[in-house]
């Protein structure tokens, strides 16, 4: 299993990732919508040469209902992001996975088939991730899993649907076992998978998640003890005394790749949390997917 860390779209959430030897990255086009920056390409092409895998989201659900929810879209509009989104990957020789633009929250599942034939037409098949809906039903699902190699199951869109922990995990479970039936060769991804609970079963080949940001993002820092993601306040006493404990560490990477992050804690917190989930991936490849590696880049 590949966990991806999400939010690989900067210089220093790349850095920390890769002081972490961790190997699977996910940005979104979103934050590329005017090209890609040097520093960004930079560690992109750094990383692919030493093995790393990555993911590049659409962005179209942040444009829609995150960060550009203020604008009202199109077909017009959409069709013009998906052909900047492709034109963006070939003109930058990125070749690794794309998520598809799943723009049936706006344009209606009828509209589904036409953008889906682009990205069959202007991209890898066997590179696309595309994502199955609630709107598409049981024989939409199977129709994916039928026609395409690599699919995705959305975990925060079940999560509102089903209500309960133990329906959730039933029901992708389910989902999983019947992919499997319909193509023993399937790759399955639990988009933003975060629940340690739901990684913890065989039968999909990879997963995203962004809580390692949740210290900079809500003061939670993570760390892996008793074969679980931990959690603890930044402000308490046994946080200052961990990270203490782990910024040499950090300092000693930090100069060994010639990486600028400062000293300050928030830094290493970060770099801490990608520490953590990389920890939680070899974990669960270990118990769950025959010992199958992780990927070290150095």
């Amino acid at each position: 299993m590949k966990l991806f860390l999400a939010g690989a779209d900067f210089r220093h959430h790349q850095e920390m990732m890769y002081m972490a030897n961790h190997p699977n990255y996910l940005t979104t086009f979103y934050k590329h919508q005017k090209g890609f920056t040097d520093s960004f390409l930079k560690w992109y092409n750094i990383t692919s040469k030493q093995g790393a895998d990555w993911i590049m989201d659409s962005g179209l659900f942040t444009m829609m209902f995150g960060a550009g929810s203020g604008e009202t879209y199109n077909e017009k509009d959409l069709l013009e992001y998906t052909y900047n989104y492709l034109n963006t990957m070939k003109k930058n020789n990125y070749n690794h996975y794309i998520v598809e633009m799943d723009v049936h929250k706006v344009l209606g599942v009828d509209k589904l088939k036409k953008f889906r034939g682009i990205f069959e037409k202007e991209y890898d098949i066997d590179k696309t991730i595309y994502v199955w809906h609630k709107e598409e039903g049981k024989d939409g699902f199977d129709k994916l899993c039928k026609r395409y190699p690599y699919i995705a199951i959305s975990i925060p869109e079940l999560r509102i649907i089903l209500k309960g922990k133990n329906a959730l995990h039933k029901t992708v479970k389910h989902m999983i076992g019947r992919a499997n039936q319909i193509n023993p060769n399937i790759k399955i991804h639990l988009l933003g998978c975060t629940q340690q609970g739901l990684m913890e079963q065989s039968g999909y080949y990879s997963s995203d998640s962004t809580s390692w940001m949740s210290g900079g993002r809500y003061g939670t820092g993570m760390y892996f003890s008793m074969n679980r993601i931990q959690q603890l306040s930044i402000h308490t006493p046994a946080w200052k005394k961990y990270i203490e404990e782990k910024k040499p560490t950090f300092l000693e990477l930090r100069e060994r790749f010639n990486i600028e992050l400062n000293t300050k804690d928030y830094n290493c917190m970060m770099w801490l949390g990608c520490v953590a989930y990389n920890k939680l991936n070899k974990y669960i490849n270990n118990k769950y997917f025959k010992g199958e590696q992780v990927k070290e880049l150095w």
